[in-house]
């Protein structure tokens, strides 16, 4: 079974730092440009059974006023899927994540993260008995740990998990450590598996965790240029109930 996390930068495509500061109109406006990368993203996305998906647009003037999830998941072929809302910043954007499933979605739960300016979220999706979890965490310290506490507490006495997402934070930090011991879970991804930047990836901050009783291989960054984020991949055993 294969899984792919990717924040997809809306489909801005950002290829430099320099991108950040003269393409401010692409974080506000849509163009033909997003179309491709969008297009060239659902192919990619389609060689997988699970993704998990942050920072899309699901409707926002970026995005031209219609759902990069939608488009997505008609693109790419996926039969079921789930999103999830987390800002919505009126006349611009509407922030959120996703994960798409080769297998049927028994259920969905969606929860709020805490921090400083709202807009971060827990996307959880069951899927043959497996608790598929995606997250984008805050940019500060200190709000990513209290996040980590939510995220434990919702994910805690689930015995066959999956947690992947954008946690802004390299491995080595120690609340991503305590999390992970905390949890129960292995951190698959590491000082190996650096993301970001696509363009000159110096840090792991894109992370992928597994239950203990989970049977996974090795994570690997790919090196597919479509964002300002690497996706990374991981293979587990995804046993039917």
């Amino acid at each position: 079974m294969k899984l792919l996390s990717y924040n997809i930068q809306a489909c801005i495509g950002s290829r430099h730092y320099s991108d950040y500061l003269f393409g401010v109109r692409k974080q506000i406006a849509h163009s033909p440009a997003k179309d491709r990368t969008l297009r060239k993203i659902g192919r990619f996305i389609s060689g997988f059974d699970i993704v998990c998906l942050q920072e899309l647009d699901l409707g926002g003037r970026r995005g031209g006023f219609s759902s990069q999830y939608d488009a997505l998941k008609k693109i790419s072929g996926f039969q079921f899927g789930a999103s999830q809302t987390t800002r919505v910043i009126p006349g611009i954007s509407q922030h959120g994540n996703a994960i798409f499933s080769r297998y049927p979605i028994d259920e969905v739960e969606e929860y709020r993260l805490p921090g400083r300016m709202r807009g971060r979220g827990l996307l959880v999706c069951t899927i043959q008995g497996h608790t598929i979890a995606n997250t984008h965490l805050s940019l500060y310290a200190k709000m990513q740990v209290r996040q980590l506490e939510l995220i434990r507490e919702v994910l805690h006495g689930r015995t066959k998990t999956i947690l992947a997402g954008d946690f802004n934070c390299r491995s080595s930090r120690p609340w991503i450590q305590d999390f992970a011991n905390m949890s129960e879970m292995n951190l698959i991804t590491g000082n190996s598996t650096n993301t970001y930047p696509s363009w000159k990836p110096n840090s792991d901050i894109d992370h992928i965790f597994a239950s203990r009783s989970i049977s996974y291989g090795k994570a690997e960054v790919l090196n597919v240029r479509l964002s300002d984020h690497l996706p990374v991949q991981t293979e587990f055993e995804l046993l039917q109930q």
